[in-house]
């Protein structure tokens, strides 16, 4: 049985299991009929053929080259004293420092842990928005029978389905999406950049033989020119909750914005590493796509040659509660920024 909690495929086996119990097999993404409504079919999410890979945090910098770029980034940060005083304030009973990383520790709070002895109640949910890529919704009602005892999650380790009441989903996606952009330009505002990250909600859209979606991005990565370097895509609650829906968006995020690039007369954003810095509730992930000219020209014109495939790669999370963990990211999302300078 395929329905939206099954997991997107990791493998081109994975998928082909889906497509066969769906009756795709003889489909393209240029022959299916296509949806932009708030919730995509994964008949029309399989015709991507887009597979998923998850990997730790510490896997991240082995598979993305920052050699060049990290030892610069931490470098700088040693520098802004705001950036030390922000790494030291972790303890719950620390107050807010005075500094450019004040607001970014502000809205990474918002998000409260719920303390273990608090009755369950539904929080409240988010108004209905449109969506023109796959829409998450929050299930806030669920919540486990029984509950382990409250330890926070390490910064590289996922939270347990034990603990997932100590984490339930924020009011409003917008506090996710302010404490993640936040936090992104406080790392990179002293530097005069040629890039810089925006919360703009850029259309991206893909058009193919007969039909076309848009994909909305909760922020980026440009340059002056309007240069997309990096996406940004946030939800309320913990990925694990809605890990297969948050996947179909970002893919559909992905494939649009590399389309659009591939119009364009340029060779150099054709050619470009493809980044989505996503943050889940309170944890931070860096997905990387790797696709070779096969899957454009899939894409391009629904030739399947060489059963060609887009496989995201996700690196993480990073837990904003964690010192350690925002201690070790901030210098890698400051190095992924000065090495968009060169693509």
């Amino acid at each position: 049985m395929v329905d939206a909690s099954t997991e997107v495929p990791d493998s081109p086996r994975a998928w082909q299991e889906q497509v066969n119990f769906l009756g795709l097999s003889s489909q393209t993404i240029h022959n299916v009929p296509l949806k932009s409504a708030s919730h995509v079919p994964r008949e029309q999410f399989l015709m991507l053929r887009v597979l998923w890979k998850s990997h730790t945090s510490s896997a991240f910098l082995d598979y993305y080259d920052l050699s060049q770029w990290l030892p610069r980034a931490n470098a700088m940060l040693k520098h802004v004293s705001s950036w030390d005083k922000y790494c030291k304030t972790f303890d719950p009973r620390s107050p807010i420092p005075e500094g450019t990383f004040a607001a970014a520790r502000y809205y990474q709070l918002q998000p409260p842990i719920r303390q273990p002895d608090f009755n369950p109640a539904t929080p409240s949910r988010k108004p209905n928005q449109t969506f023109e890529t796959p829409h998450v919704v929050d299930n806030a009602d669920k919540s486990p029978s029984a509950l382990s005892s409250f330890s926070p999650p390490s910064h590289w380790s996922t939270i347990s389905p034990d603990d997932e009441f100590m984490y339930p989903p924020t009011k409003d996606e917008q506090i996710v999406n302010t404490a993640l952009l936040v936090y992104l330009d406080s790392l990179t505002l002293h530097f005069n950049l040629p890039v810089s990250w925006s919360l703009h909600r850029m259309a991206l859209t893909a058009e193919f033989t007969n039909a076309k979606f848009e994909a909305r991005t909760d922020g980026y990565l440009a340059d002056s020119s309007g240069d997309i370097k990096a996406i940004v895509e946030v939800k309320p609650m913990l990925r694990q909750t809605k890990e297969p829906q948050i996947r179909i968006q970002e893919s559909h995020q992905m494939v649009a914005g590399l389309l659009m690039d591939y119009k364009s007369a340029l060779p150099a954003p054709r050619n470009k590493p493809r980044i989505i810095i996503s943050q889940d509730r309170q944890e931070i992930y860096i997905s990387v796509a790797k696709y070779d000219d096969n899957y454009i020209a899939y894409l391009q014109t629904g030739k399947n040659q060489n059963n060609p495939f887009m496989t995201m790669h996700q690196f993480g999370p990073w837990n904003t509660h964690s010192a350690a963990a925002m201690r070790e990211l901030g210098p890698i999302l400051l190095a992924i920024s000065l090495r968009a300078q060169h693509y």
